[in-house]
């Protein structure tokens, strides 16, 4: 057994002396401690002989010197060992927290690199965190180095490379020492809010940290009452908002709301010029939605109370912005200005919808037609925006696997016509290229004739194409919800539309995914693509229909192809269906053990020469006759064996000219009358039970378990 005394020993003494080189060893240094744990307390503490301890304490002395060292890759060798050795050793780090926590606070005062101060303030943070549960360290060490800690952070602000790890650092001291931490609550919030005054995109680093930051500040609490505190917050977010609403909706015809009338924060003013100060209010708009976002998903010590008629009003004064919302006497191209960004306060209206939503639980079943309007007017402007579309489908799904059947029974039709149109196999129709170029060729010369005779391309591609030029995400989303709304209410949906559900799924699986597609990034998408359309096909036969044959046959044998799959994810999905698919044919009976090598390839060779081979002996389970027949009356043709698929053209929902009618099942009509209500104002007084606008909302706490509701009255 090797000696671990010598291995340390021999590291201390090969690659630790020389101040010049020992940044290019740390990396191998680290590994070969955390591979033997030359750092371990038990091994140091009960195994520990002369000179064990004789090793530990040349490497204690050897970091000391490395933090003191003048060469910049020595001092950030030294902040790595420091923290491989507490990780390791409890001991060392009680015996050496006070020299080692001095000689980093002396760093983080010093004019070093961005790389130094960065680890500096997370080693920093990280012992000051392990003496939580340790009150005689905190009183010896933390209570008189984490005050120095925090004013220093807050005098490195000016450094907008450290601002993520600087807001990280305060949240987790405010967190873990409130107490100490209450005389840095008002500067620091005011840290945050210069982050989120729009100067910094929304999606950067910083305004995520500064967003969790201000958050953490709120949710711990400042000099007030913590529930107070909380509420305070939250009102002036609404209200600074509304203001910030105020001078994108000039020219915007609405109504005016008491909410206007709340609390802000100041933040610096724009100018006057709307093509200068709209970005800025749009980015300001986007960093405090991700502010609120933080607020409502983070944990608070006690209960708190939520505004929801606050958040609801501000909700809906953005939702009801659209194109006929102009005012005739107002400039015609600020309002042209402003519709530019209108679909990103869409998106992040969106975020903050459905993070309320996952805060409050059943709070939200009493506006749910509020919401399934909202969502229905989105969906119909949001046809060829491709982000606002994909937003919108996340919140339907969320909403769906939220309130279920009580949700599906305000957005079913009008959902999966959206869904269908988005996810179908799009034709073009066959061109005659031969009958183009004779009529062309009275005029021109012989060798532009030969030129368009020969043109390969033309003729190659003259025929019927098939294609998907939807957004890869917003498929993906689209599919997304289907499977959802299958699990929760497949067995409802009539029947005319759940036949084209069917071929859709089918067709997409079989259909190769380069001729749907024009990108030449094509890998990560169609597993991406394959993977939600088996997991489709699953829910498909999982909610099967009561009114029309099952697919069941089709999936076997597309789910034991799947095992030769090349993406490994699509693999292991299609064991699990097979498994799956194994307990619903032989209930009483474990699932088959299958190997990939004893699957079944699914080629598209297969699938265009199954008509001239001869039948295959049928397996035990096979579609009824009169199924087959059923299904051919709706255009679809699928052949009683399960190793032959045939599919003809599939029959899509007719699509009208005007498009204002969709036809479902049950003989009930979603004509234009019906869809005019998603245009009306949102006001969430009207979708309201009580009668009572000054009523009380309920205590609601945003890191309790959601209770779900037992029904839902029709």
């Amino acid at each position: 057994m090797l000696d671990q005394t010598n291995l340390l020993h021999s590291l201390v003494v090969n690659y630790t002396l020389n101040d010049n080189k020992v940044d290019s060893f740390v990396p191998f240094i680290l590994e070969t401690i955390a591979n033997y744990q030359l750092l371990d307390t038990e091994k140091v503490g009960q195994e520990a002989g002369s000179a064990e301890q004789g090793s530990v304490h040349k490497w204690c002395t050897r970091i000391n010197s490395l933090l003191q060292s003048k060469v910049s890759g020595a001092k950030w060798a030294g902040i790595s060992f420091v923290k491989i050795s507490i990780q390791q050793s409890e001991t060392l780090f009680i015996q050496n927290l006070q020299s080692w926590s001095s000689a980093l606070l002396t760093l983080l005062t010093r004019p070093e690199s961005t790389l130094i101060l960065s680890d500096v303030i997370l080693t920093l943070s990280n012992i000051f965190g392990k003496t939580i549960n340790k009150p005689e360290l905190q009183r010896e060490v933390t209570s008189q180095q984490l005050p120095r800690f925090n004013t220093t952070l807050l005098n490195l602000s000016e450094n907008q490379e450290l601002l993520p790890t600087i807001f990280d650092a305060l949240s987790q001291s405010c967190i873990q020492f409130p107490t100490i931490f209450r005389p840095f609550v008002e500067n620091t919030q005011k840290l945050c809010l210069g982050v989120l005054d729009g100067t910094f995109d929304y999606e950067s680093s910083v305004v995520q940290s500064a967003a969790n930051c201000l958050a953490s500040i709120t949710n711990t609490g400042g000099k007030t009452n913590s529930l107070v505190h909380w509420k305070s917050i939250s009102l002036r977010l609404i209200g600074s908002l509304n203001f910030l609403l105020d001078r994108l909706f000039d020219t915007i015809d609405e109504e005016k709301h008491a909410s206007n009338n709340l609390p802000q924060f100041e933040f610096p003013s724009v100018s006057d010029d709307y093509i200068i100060a709209f970005p800025i209010l749009f980015s300001r708009f986007q960093c405090l939605c991700e502010c609120i976002i933080s607020l409502v998903s983070l944990p608070t010590s006690i209960p708190v109370h939520v505004p929801m008629n606050q958040f609801l009003d501000f909700l809906c004064r953005v939702y009801n912005v659209c194109d006929g919302s102009f005012i005739v006497n107002k400039d015609k191209n600020e309002f042209y200005t402003l519709m530019l960004g209108v679909p990103s306060l869409y998106v992040h209206s969106n975020k903050v919808l459905s993070s309320l939503i996952i805060c409050a639980g059943e709070y939200f079943t009493r506006h749910l037609r509020l919401i399934s309007d909202i969502i229905l007017k989105l969906l119909d402007q949001s046809k060829d925006k491709w982000l606002l579309r994909n937003s919108t489908y996340r919140l339907t799904s969320l909403c769906i696997q939220k309130y279920g059947i009580g949700f599906v029974h305000f957005v079913s039709s009008p959902l999966l016509a959206s869904i269908i149109d988005d996810i179908r196999i799009k034709q073009k129709p066959q061109r005659d290229v031969l009958t183009d170029v004779i009529s062309n060729t009275g005029k021109k010369g012989g060798k532009n004739k030969k030129r368009k005779i020969t043109n390969s391309d033309e003729l190659i591609n003259s025929g019927i194409q098939e294609f998907n030029n939807v957004n890869v995400d917003v498929q993906i989303s689209a599919l997304e919800v289907l499977k959802t709304l299958l699990m929760v209410d497949g067995s409802s949906i009539p029947y005319n539309i759940r036949s084209t559900i069917d071929n859709i799924i089918l067709s997409r699986i079989l259909a190769p995914f380069s001729q749907l597609t024009n990108s030449s990034i094509t890998t990560r998408n169609e597993s991406d693509i394959q993977l939600k359309l088996y997991e489709c096909l699953l829910a498909l036969i999982v909610a099967p229909s009561a009114f029309q044959p099952t697919i069941l046959p089709h999936a076997l044998r597309i789910f034991s192809s799947g095992l030769k799959a090349q993406p490994r994810q699509l693999q292991l999905f299609s064991s699990q269906a097979l498994a799956i698919c194994d307990l619903m044919l032989h209930s009483r009976l474990p699932p088959l053990q299958r190997l990939p090598n004893d699957s079944i390839s699914l080629s598209e060779k297969n699938i265009h020469e199954s008509e001239s081979k001869e039948t295959e002996p049928k397996e035990n389970i096979e579609p009824k006759e009169n199924s087959d027949e059923h299904l051919k009356n709706e255009g679809e043709t699928i052949e009683p064996s399960i190793h032959t698929l045939k599919f003809s053209e599939i029959d899509m929902i007719p699509e009208h000219s005007d498009k204002k009618r969709v036809h479902s099942g049950d003989g009930s009509d979603f004509d234009a009358e019906d869809q005019a209500r998603m245009f009306k104002s949102f006001r969430s007084d009207d979708y309201t039970d009580s009668d009572n606008e000054d009523e009380e909302m309920p205590e609601i706490v945003p890191d309790g378990p959601d209770s779900d509701y037992e029904s839902l009255d029709e």
